[in-house]
């Protein structure tokens, strides 16, 4: 098998509108909800409990969405659910400027945000899972620091909900979501092979490496998938791992508030944490292409337990940014590796699917996260609780994975 030298290979590009794309997203909707605490508490009196259950009861409704778009991902393509996904995201920001009250802010975010919102995370993965195979450690690893970079992003929105208000800064994401996030769609590929293309940008010749090439008759269905133990183990290990990530990474704008510091500084230290996790999101994922991807998340999940477990005990800036550096490298590794693993143990040609059918069982993660954080904090006035019981609950993922070995394909006899 031979290297392709007369140009670059095109699943390159789909990494880096991807790497953008996932930095929107993350950075805007994830990271950047926290931006929101504050101002829509002071203007309508709601507890962090209340607009906790906001985000959360969005991110439900993702997951259930989640086979029905990895089912169009695999029929259609990326391109067309991102294409089709962002202008819905970017009139839900919109019209979310027009909100004058809880029940007209929740529709608006649920119904159309966050419709929007995920037809980023899954399709982009999927086109990356598909365009790379030996390298694919690689090429998550940079598409995954696009969550990292959007800790940019966080500050920045922070910075014009002061300036600006939340509701002109709405409007404003929303016309920033269309304009870089069509063009980013639009690079998007399903495969290769429709492109007379091999994954890795390998050519074949007579002495092909099958191993080299992935290969969809090769692929696990979704059925198999589903059957299998290490499905099972890696998805609970990840819904668990979101819980604890999703909790802390929320309200860590109000957290340092609560601290002492202004809302901007404040969204500057919760957006560094993004930019902190990049070389977990990039290194880690790349070494993974060399040594077993398991044992590596293994590490991560451990140190993020010991991360959120310093994060609940310090009560200076000081040790916080000493717990953040910990948090933020593990919490990077462990949000990419196992979306790498599940493309190594059940091939590609339906993995959107599969995708799809695992953001159901880790959207519990998702949504009771923000909600326990939220809900510690109105009855004690502290996170110290919630992180610390974070720090116990990421204990029983970091077991999930010891025990999530590749799956074996039943032969029958």
């Amino acid at each position: 098998m031979k290297k392709n030298k007369s140009k670059i290979f095109y699943g390159w590009y789909i990494v880096m509108a991807g790497t953008l794309g996932m930095a929107l997203s993350s950075g805007i909707n994830f990271h950047g909800f926290g931006n929101l605490f504050l101002p829509l508490s002071n203007e309508f009196g709601w507890s962090r409990t209340r607009i906790s259950t906001v985000f959360s009861l969005a991110r439900l409704e993702n997951g259930i969405l989640g086979p029905i778009d990895g089912y169009l991902i695999d029929k259609f393509g990326p391109r067309v659910v991102i294409v089709v996904g962002v202008p819905i995201m970017s009139i839900g920001y919109i019209l979310l400027s027009k909100a004058d009250s809880f029940l007209s802010f929740s529709l608006i975010y649920i119904l159309g945000v966050t419709v929007g919102a995920g037809t980023l995370h899954t399709p982009i993965q999927t086109a990356v899972a598909n365009w790379f195979n030996k390298k694919r450690g690689l090429a998550f690893g940079i598409m995954w620091s696009g969550v990292g970079i959007g800790g940019l992003i966080v500050p920045l929105y922070g910075w014009l909900v002061q300036v600006y208000g939340w509701r002109d800064t709405s409007i404003i994401i929303g016309f920033v979501i269309f304009l870089i996030g069509v063009p980013c769609g639009l690079v998007m590929r399903h495969n290769p092979y429709k492109y007379g293309d091999y994954p890795d940008g390998m050519k074949v010749s007579n002495d092909t490496d099958n191993d080299s090439i992935n290969r969809d008759d090769e692929s696990y269905t979704v059925k198999e998938a589903l059957s299998s133990s290490s499905f099972w183990l890696l998805t609970m290990a990840t819904g668990l791992r979101i819980l604890v990530t999703s909790g802390v990474s929320l309200h860590l704008v109000p957290f340092f508030v609560d601290m002492g510091i202004s809302p901007v500084a404040a969204a500057g230290f919760a957006g560094s944490v993004g930019i902190m996790s990049i070389p977990g999101r990039f290194g880690l994922s790349a070494i993974g292409d060399y040594i077993n991807k398991r044992y590596i998340l293994v590490i991560c999940m451990f140190s993020l337990s010991l991360g959120v477990f310093l994060l609940s005990m310090v009560n200076s800036l000081t040790g916080v940014i000493l717990a953040l550096i910990l948090y933020s490298s593990s919490q990077g590794g462990s949000a990419v590796i196992p979306n790498s693993l599940m493309a190594d143990y059940f091939g590609t040609k339906y993995y959107g699917t599969i995708m799809g059918f695992r953001s159901i069982l880790v959207t519990f993660g998702v949504i009771a996260g923000p909600i326990i954080a939220g809900a510690t904090f109105d009855n004690y006035g502290s996170y110290k609780f919630a992180f610390m019981s974070f720090a116990f609950i990421n204990l029983i993922a970091f077991v999930m994975v010891i025990f999530s070995s590749p799956p074996k394909r039943k032969i029958n006899v």
